[in-house]
């Protein structure tokens, strides 16, 4: 514990010396080098806020993007001395003990993963798909989540939910070694203000970082917005720390001027201390969602928004796909295919969302009329596993190939309804309706609706995930049954002779129309249907599928496969 004491200390004193040159305002360290104030004073402060976050949360997720985001993410060559940056190599190799393993860091991935993809589905609720709903709500999905680490810290209460087993708080001797350090830092911080030359009005004290990481924990945005709005009234140097203007802007996210005036601040008072940024990327990613479209034949508006893209390339590493994939859709917007297809590849290459990306890879493609490409983009989609069903049915509707559509023929054969008889409910022959979906035709985390119906009968229901409650899953066939009773009857009643179905959900609006067969009748249930009903349920009928409406478009269903209707 002492070598961990003293590495930390040795840490905070070469951190403090570790700032990057300007030409103004500069003063000179040992008659050798010149540094700019405004520098030595974030770095200062940025080491308060780094071991306020790390002892407030007190978990090892907090501490190890600490380590990823501060310790291991200064600029070198902005160290005069070989020696601290030897001593900043030891105490990487300290703390690297107390980050969490890859396994855990890729589990909060997979949560923020899914936490995008539902705000995406979220978005596109509603709304008829186009590709530039898609793109669009693509945008708006990854510039308000933000990174991981900044939504980790947003939403903790629900990664925690999800990830309870996994979120390890730091034991007290370690939380003593730290506070310790913060007493430290005060006194080191009084060394530097005076070699400097620095106003200390401008240093941000332990107390004043304390109270600002607690507001910024604060449970809603108007009493966060509340509290930062207090702490900018009563503390004057919070005006020359970036990462309040960040939050303080999050915290009235509605009101657009507020925001850009935050954001302005922040880039103003911002300097380059840091190898890789995730907090400037992120603000560059909300201006460039809230200002007005660039006007692609105005050159000066193009060359704004590709700085700005630059920037957020240079400000990100690869496991950030979310920027990847905001710049190559900001790309598509001002009529950049080709960048836009590089930063979307660059995702696939790595491994990251292959799906999500490769989806909206190809829909560049297609709406940029390289039929070529997109076939050969689809074709490596279809045959990789990584990709969902949903993304791959969703561009065979877009390009309306009978030919992909048949590569689905088995799995569509798989949507089957049949009528039964539950002798429980009534004596009488009343059919209850049920229809059984693959897993994989439904999005996990997305909403669905599912809809029975002909000229006598409109029925439907609304999921807004496969976590829902009322749906029938069977994990070992991986399945989902849905029941449509039918409504009490004085008298018998046969099962329809033709019922259409509808399945949607933000990436699939298909109809399959189904013609009774008589050949099941009387047959017991539980065999047929895994028993997703009581075993006293008797077969009425079963459906055969005869015709299927994708896209607007009409197919035939035959033992052969899929034909599309009027053509060869």
């Amino acid at each position: 514990m002492k070598r961990f004491s003293s590495f930390l200390i040795l840490f905070v004193w070469g951190i403090l010396l570790c700032v990057s040159p300007v030409a103004e305002a500069a003063v000179t360290l040992k008659e050798e080098k010149k540094y700019d104030p405004i520098e030595v004073l974030q770095t200062l402060n940025y080491c308060t806020y780094s071991l306020s976050k790390i002892v407030s949360y007190n978990d090892r997720v907090v501490l190890s993007f600490e380590y990823d985001n501060i310790i291991n993410n200064l600029n070198l060559n902005a160290i005069p001395d070989e020696n601290i940056v030897k001593l900043l190599a030891k105490l990487m190799d300290t703390l690297k003990d107390e980050i969490i393993s890859e396994r855990k860091r890729e589990r909060i991935e997979k949560s923020y993963q899914r936490k995008l993809e539902r705000t995406l589905y979220n978005l596109l609720a509603g709304v008829k798909l186009s590709p530039q709903s898609v793109v669009s709500a693509a945008v708006s999905a990854v510039s308000s989540m933000g990174s991981m680490y900044v939504n980790y810290q947003r939403q903790i209460e629900e990664y925690l939910s999800e990830n309870e087993e996994m979120i390890e708080a730091l034991d007290d001797e370690k939380l003593n070694s730290i506070n310790a350090i913060r007493k430290d830092l005060l006194t080191a911080s009084w060394n530097i203000v005076k070699k400097y030359n620095i106003d200390d009005q401008y240093r941000l004290t332990e107390k004043q970082i304390n109270e600002f990481v607690e507001s910024v924990k604060s449970g809603g945005e108007e009493v966060q917005h509340r509290k930062l709005a207090r702490l900018l009234r009563d503390n004057v140097a919070f005006q020359y720390f970036p990462p309040f203007w960040y939050y303080y802007a999050l915290s009235n996210k509605e009101n657009e001027t507020f925001f850009l005036d935050c954001t302005d601040k922040f880039l103003q008072t911002h300097r380059p201390i840091f190898r890789k940024d995730p907090l400037w990327a992120s603000v560059l990613m909300e201006r460039l969602r809230l200002q007005k479209k660039a006007d692609s034949k105005n050159s000066d508006d193009i060359q704004s928004v590709r700085e700005d893209l630059e920037q957020i390339i240079n400000q990100s590493n690869n496991s950030d796909w979310q920027n990847f994939l905001f710049v190559g859709l900001t790309y598509a917007q001002i009529g950049m295919l080709e960048e836009a297809r590089e930063n979307l590849q660059r995702n696939i290459d790595n491994g990251y969302e292959v799906s999500l990306n490769g989806r909206l890879l190809a829909e560049l493609l297609l709406d940029g009329g390289d039929i070529k490409e997109f076939n050969t983009t689809l074709n490596k989609m279809l045959n990789d596993t990584r990709v969902v069903n949903s993304d791959k049915l969703y561009l065979i509707g877009r390009c309306r190939n009978a030919t992909y559509l048949n590569r689905f023929k088995n799995e569509i054969s798989e949507i089957r309804l049949i009528a039964m008889n539950e002798a429980a409910v009534t004596e009488l022959m009343s059919p209850t309706y049920l229809l059984t979906i693959p897993n994989k035709w439904l999005i996990e985390d997305a909403p669905f609706d599912v809809r029975i119906f002909n000229e006598n009968m409109d029925k439907s229901h609304h999921y807004e995930s496969l976590d829902d409650p009322e749906l029938i899953i069977s994990t070992k066939k991986k399945r989902v049954a849905i029941k449509f009773p039918e409504a009490d009857h004085t008298i018998a009643r046969k099962p329809e002779k033709n019922i259409s179905v509808n399945i949607k959900h933000p990436l699939i609006d298909m109809t399959l129309n189904y013609e009774l067969e008589k050949k099941d009748v009387g047959r017991s249930a539980k065999t047929l249907i895994e028993a997703f009903v009581p075993f006293y349920s008797e077969v009425l009928g079963t459906y055969r599928l005869k015709e299927i409406v994708f896209m607007d478009d009409k197919y035939v269903f035959t033992p052969r496969g899929v034909i599309a209707e009027n053509k060869n």
